[in-house]
């Protein structure tokens, strides 16, 4: 197992790198598990496409280079009036010579004087020079996160609102989704309301034309006909969010609170869960519910074993 991890986190660095993961927000999910083969979903809620940290997904400025943020001086040593050029500074670059460097300096105790100056065209030259193409790098690295970020999700771009609002038309238009709404940011407001036949499998969500999925809620038969229900996407103990975050030293990118509850109804034979409460019975049908996020009673994701 912990190789496996190894193995997802390799795959996944890009995506980490990127900052982007799916994640429920405030929500409320409704499962019913019933006669073996037949599922009742809802979910009415929050999902979110992770904000970049530290904005890397943020379009990188075109503004022109400007000689006049460019700031020339030179060292004139008191002892023997030596003159050194200073590397000349841009804009908001870090100066070393500025009033705010380090205040605590007494410079009449220093063995030079700082003289600005104006930079002559050799020096305008070389910086505008570096400016571009550091510029150019910034837009190289924004495009490849973006369609990274794109690809993965299966068109939305956190951060980009014209993306994230063309996704929600295009996710609306598929079965069980209700409503879809970019409700700015990195949130949606969606209500999805699905049944029928469990099959070997059923997962929510699943993002159309994306590379990667983050299911919140898994069921899936064993070979002996019994339904386990998984919830590998909603940010517990053993989820690939956390998982990530362990193997990145705990960086997180930026997310909204996750604060819901699941509740999970079945006429079938509860063989074991991990809800705190068990569960209770009302004839022949069984309930169990989980609170997840901010009132998480476990740092597991909600499981449970069902057989009929």
């Amino acid at each position: 197992m912990k190789q496996m991890f190894k193995f997802v986190a390799a795959l996944s660095a890009p995506l980490l790198l990127s900052g982007c993961f799916l994640l429920p927000g405030k929500f409320n999910a409704n499962l019913k598990i019933l006669d073996g083969d037949r599922y009742e979903f809802g979910y009415t809620g929050q999902i979110q496409m992770t904000m970049p940290d530290d904005g890397k997904l943020k379009k990188p400025s075109n503004e022109p280079f400007d000689p006049a943020k460019l700031k020339c001086r030179d060292l004139v040593y008191k002892s023997n009036g030596e003159v050194n050029a200073e590397r000349p500074v841009y804009g908001d670059d870090y100066d070393r010579y500025g009033k705010d460097a380090d205040p605590s300096i007494d410079t009449s105790e220093l063995a030079y004087d700082v003289v600005d100056r104006d930079c002559n065209e050799e020096e305008i030259t070389e910086r505008k020079d570096q400016y571009d193409r550091a510029q150019a790098r910034k837009l190289k690295r924004y495009e490849e996160e973006t369609a990274m970020a794109g690809a993965f999700f299966g068109g939305p771009i956190p951060g980009d609102d014209d993306s994230m609002a063309a996704f929600a038309k295009k996710l609306s238009k598929y079965q069980g989704w209700k409503k879809v709404e970019h409700a700015g940011g990195n949130i949606f407001d969606v209500e999805y309301s699905e049944t029928g036949p469990i099959g070997n499998y059923f997962s929510f969500p699943v993002l159309p034309d994306a590379q990667m999925q983050y299911p919140f809620f898994q069921l899936i038969r064993r070979s002996d006909g019994a339904i386990e229900m998984l919830t590998p996407g909603i940010a517990g103990q053993g989820s690939l969010f956390n998982v990530m975050m362990k193997e990145s030293g705990g960086k997180a990118p930026k997310i909204s609170e996750i604060d819901g509850v699941l509740t999970v109804e079945t006429n079938g034979t509860v063989v074991n869960n991990n809800s705190v409460d068990g569960f209770t019975e009302n004839g022949d049908r069984k309930m169990m519910s989980w609170n997840i996020g901010k009132n998480a009673q476990s740092e597991d994701g909600p499981r449970a074993l069902i057989r009929f």
